[in-house]
């Protein structure tokens, strides 16, 4: 049953939510994004739940055994559940990339305004308001490459979700660990306007390559927030 609420509270999230921004014609053939088929999936399975309990419960009223109407039971309660839970946690742990993901917490809302704000030049914020990357923008640059350095990610967010919910964060909010140029490297390195740029002397890029040079002593902050108070 928590599954079926789940699962409609996705559907119900998706409706409401609408499109951010201005509505783009889609392609020939376009039939919705992953999460909209997750969400979809979800609620279907859902009601579908819901139609074999009332299906059971009707059953037994009428006089059924359990054993006449076992199958259906277990669908509902056993394999039906598991299902909706399988794909929410896949649906969850996409959806954990998201810039409305990463602002679901209090105290890193003023990075999320910041990001946001087409007012300022911090690094974030001209990334976002220009597009230099298309979505998921708080995990493109905080994720290093490779599996593992999903993996890493999906877990620091599990962290953060634990420090927010205890109360257990200080403030003012810092990194980790210093920033490292591959996250930024890996998507500049190969472009052309970055190495030809004459702000990337060609001395100095095997430093930035290997590390020994910081991109965010040239390039930053990358974020200017109004930090948030402790609630």
């Amino acid at each position: 049953m928590i599954g079926a609420v789940v699962a409609l509270f996705w559907a119900t999230e998706a409706f409401a939510a609408g499109s951010p921004g201005p509505a783009v014609a889609q392609p020939e053939g376009w039939i919705g994004t992953t999460t909209q088929w997750a969400q979809g999936l979800g609620f279907g399975l859902a009601l579908l739940m819901l139609i074999l309990l009332v299906i059971a419960w009707r059953g037994l009223r009428r006089g059924g055994s359990v054993r006449m109407l076992g199958g259906v039971l277990f669908l509902a309660l056993t394999l039906l559940p598991l299902l909706v839970m399988f794909v929410g946690y896949l649906h969850g742990f996409q959806e954990m990339e998201t810039v409305q993901a990463c602002g679901g917490c209090h105290v890193m809302t003023p990075f999320v305004n910041d990001l946001k704000d087409l007012k300022i030049e911090a690094l974030a914020a001209v990334h976002y308001k220009n597009r230099y990357i298309q979505d998921n923008h708080c995990y493109a640059c905080h994720t290093d490459y490779g599996m593992f350095g999903t993996a890493s990610a999906k877990l620091a967010g599990v962290r953060h979700i634990y420090y927010n919910v205890t109360g257990s964060y200080t403030l003012p909010i810092k990194i980790a660990s210093p920033y490292p140029n591959g996250r930024c490297l890996g998507c500049h390195g190969e472009s052309q306007k970055f190495l030809n740029s004459d702000g990337h002397p060609k001395e100095d890029q095997p430093q930035l390559f290997a590390g020994a040079m910081s991109c965010l002593d040239c390039h930053g902050p990358p974020h200017t927030p109004k930090e948030a108070k402790a609630k």
